[in-house]
């Protein structure tokens, strides 16, 4: 429910988002939100979207206005794929929703990344990192789209629809993003909006997929499969030593960053990081106590996907374009590194739980086909 609030949320605004751009008089519904709660300073004064995107906004309004109004139509459909009332009773109203979905996403995530291709970053220390990871979510998101049409093309239930809820978390992320940075300035009122911007997309780099994540492990209980067995403790242990030895690099390379960045953008990666890796954690404790090797495996490679998440930070902080500068490259692995370990996880546990699945029906299957011949 609350996912729903916040798209409902966001929706009117995303469609409202350029009409400013088109007509002078008009006022941007966001940034009357935002004003009210937070004042005009903050919303539109100086460190806002508006002081330093306002002129390649203007430049470019028609792309932009075909991303964010079809952005939000598609998440407000996107959003009906989940019913499993819809999806029981009206199968077909299901997959012409999936159709209008996929078309929308699809030209929404091609126009942003045409209009990230025609202007420059912003002018502010976020501006760089927080391209870098509009980039990733545009291509992640038409990556597990379409990654999940092939997959029910294919018959794989599972698949298909692990991938179309990442896909819908990643697309979130952007209403998650607007009310990170509307609802988070009481407490952090020496941030400008910008710099609650790279918060919040620091942040989501742990949720958005995160999210997904703990979605499929809640709704999808594991298949009992022969030849999977527990593993030693240790190997846990290692898993928790990685997370540390992470978390103490990162930590170290934000606080060399240099005035203004604040070095608080640190908690807002481990923060997350560590509260997943406790909720995996978590899941392994009560998988061994039930002796459920299947869900257990599940739940191993979801907690080496979060432990390994500060040390995807770091890394990732090292491999950035050679214009970044050294902000900008810790910023990126803030916003982009921890995507890579969870995703990688996640696909493990989708692909082992499809194949499960799959043999699980061949086996149902096999006694009506003996019976037939």
């Amino acid at each position: 429910m609350l996912t729903v609030a916040i798209a409902v949320f966001y929706v009117p605004l995303a469609l409202n988002y350029t009409w400013p751009l088109f007509a002078s008089g008009l006022s941007r519904w966001q940034d009357s939100v935002n004003t009210v709660i937070n004042g005009r300073t903050y919303a539109v004064g100086d460190g806002s979207v508006e002081s330093v995107r306002h002129g390649a906004y203007a430049e470019h309004r028609v792309v932009l206005m075909v991303h964010t109004t079809l952005a939000g139509l598609a998440l407000a459909l996107g959003l009906f794929q989940f019913s499993s009332r819809l999806r029981a009773r009206r199968p077909a109203i299901h997959r012409w929703i999936g159709r209008g979905y996929l078309t929308l996403m699809s030209f929404s995530m091609l126009t942003a990344l045409v209009f990230l291709y025609l202007t420059p970053p912003a002018q502010h220390f976020i501006g760089p990192a927080f391209e870098t990871q509009l980039r990733a979510l545009a291509i992640g998101t038409l990556g597990s789209g379409w990654y999940a049409v092939y997959a029910i093309r294919r018959r794989d239930v599972i698949t298909h629809q692990a991938w179309m809820t990442y896909g819908i978390a990643l697309m979130m992320t952007a209403p998650l993003l607007r009310v990170i940075w509307i609802g988070i300035q009481p407490l952090i009122p020496q941030h400008d909006l910008l710099t609650n911007i790279g918060v919040g997309s620091i942040l989501l780099g742990v949720v958005a997929p995160g999210s997904a994540v703990f979605a499929f492990m809640l709704t999808k209980q594991a298949t009992p499969e022969a030849g999977v067995r527990s593993v030693p403790t240790w190997t846990y242990g290692a898993a928790v030593a990685l997370a540390v030895i992470g978390s103490l690099a990162y930590t170290a390379l934000v606080l060399r960053l240099p005035a203004p960045i604040p070095r608080s953008l640190v908690l807002f990666h481990l923060v997350p990081a560590w509260i997943s890796i406790a909720i995996a954690a978590r899941g392994v404790f009560r998988a061994r106590a039930a002796d459920d090797v299947a869900r257990e495996r599940q739940w191993r490679w979801i907690f080496w996907g979060f432990a390994a998440a500060p040390t995807a930070a770091s890394l990732y902080a090292q491999i950035v374009p050679p214009a970044f500068t050294t902000a900008d490259a810790v910023l990126a692995g803030g916003m982009d590194g921890p995507v890579i370990p969870i995703t990688v996880a996640f696909a493990l546990v989708v692909h082992a739980a499809a194949r499960s699945q799959c043999r699980t029906d061949d086996d149902l299957d096999e006694p009506n086909v003996l019976a037939a011949a």
